[in-house]
């Protein structure tokens, strides 16, 4: 009897922003509401989703990761949009908005 094999890296998880953008490792998100009045985020890692505030580093995101990032449930639309990435920043400098 055969038994199917599966390979896990080939299941990553996927993100993509309103502009269908997919979401990587540095990228700086808007979540277009505010939590505990800061609505900048900073993905350090997609596989194990790993969200900060942008403000500070060393706060992760508290809330579930996954369902923010995934489309709505009830619309399926996505609420967030990149808006840069950190490790474009670092060889550039920081943006005005920031």
């Amino acid at each position: 009897m055969l038994v199917p094999v599966f390979n896990l890296k080939q299941f990553k998880m996927k993100f993509k922003d309103i502009n269908d953008k997919e979401l990587s490792n540095g990228d700086i998100i808007d979540i277009c509401q505010t939590v505990n009045g800061q609505n900048l985020f900073i993905i350090l890692n997609v596989e194990t989703l790993d969200l900060r505030y942008l403000h500070d580093l060393n706060y992760k995101y508290q809330y579930d990761v996954k369902s923010l990032l995934e489309p709505n449930h009830f619309h399926g639309d996505t609420e967030w949009i990149i808006v840069g990435n950190i490790y474009s920043f670092i060889k550039s400098g920081l943006p005005n908005w920031y």
